[in-house]
Formats: structure tokens, C-alpha cells, sequence
């Protein structure tokens, strides 16, 4: 998909940015074999670099959040929370859990060719 400024509506690329997410993760994770705790930061820093830099080539007309948590699959809870206020008609979110990496993309600012937020 080339990338698209005329898009406003984080929902019109919704489906490729969930396609992508997959990629990135093994881009980044997919040589890793086992946990390290002391690669997590790097891990989670590179991670989220390679998701910003593939949603701006889908869009670059909006602001994205992205959050990373990346925990050793063990068994252990994770419970994790967020509260949004924003134009459901433009902004949107994601979420990716492929097991033990849960990605977040929220576009939560309106996009560029609309007044910002106050």
C-alpha cells in the first residue's frame, strides 16, 4: 500500500496496519531465541522504531502513540489499561498480541489536516 496523506480516518488503514505489525515484530524479535531481561529496553526501542517508520510510509497525515510491553511468556498475568478522549469518525486504535510482545497503536491526535486538539 503506498503511502496515502489524503487519508483522515485511521480506520481506513486500520487492516494494513495489522498486517504490518506481524512483519515488524519479526523483523526485530524474530532472531531472538530466548528471553533476555537485560535486551528488553533494546528490544522494545527497535520495536517500536520499525512500527513508527512503517506507519508513517502507510500515512503521515496523522500523530501516532505506539506502546510496547514485552514480557517472558510464563505463565504470568499482565493486566494493562487506558482511557481515551477523541473523534471516533478520524482517531482509532490497535492492538497486536501475538503472545509475549503486545504492541498498542493509537492515532489519537486528529490528523493534519484538521484543527489539533487543545
Amino acid at each position: 500500500m503506498p503511502r496515502e496523506d489524503t487519508i483522515t480516518s485511521f480506520a481506513r488503514i486500520k487492516d494494513e496496519v495489522n498486517v504490518r505489525l506481524p512483519q515488524c515484530i519479526e523483523q526485530v524479535l524474530g532472531p531472538v531465541k530466548e528471553y533476555n531481561p537485560k535486551q528488553v529496553e533494546e528490544w522494545c526501542n527497535s520495536l517500536g522504531s520499525v512500527v513508527l517508520e512503517k506507519m508513517q510510509e502507510l500515512s503521515g497525515n496523522f500523530k501516532y502513540i505506539v506502546n510496547i510491553s514485552l514480557m517472558e511468556k510464563k505463565g504470568a498475568g499482565f493486566h494493562t489499561s487506558s482511557s481515551t478522549f477523541w473523534d471516533p469518525e478520524s482517531d482509532a486504535a490497535t492492538t497486536y498480541r501475538p503472545g509475549h510482545v503486545q504492541i498498542q497503536i493509537c492515532e489519537a491526535l486528529r490528523p493534519a489536516t484538521t484543527q489539533p486538539i487543545s
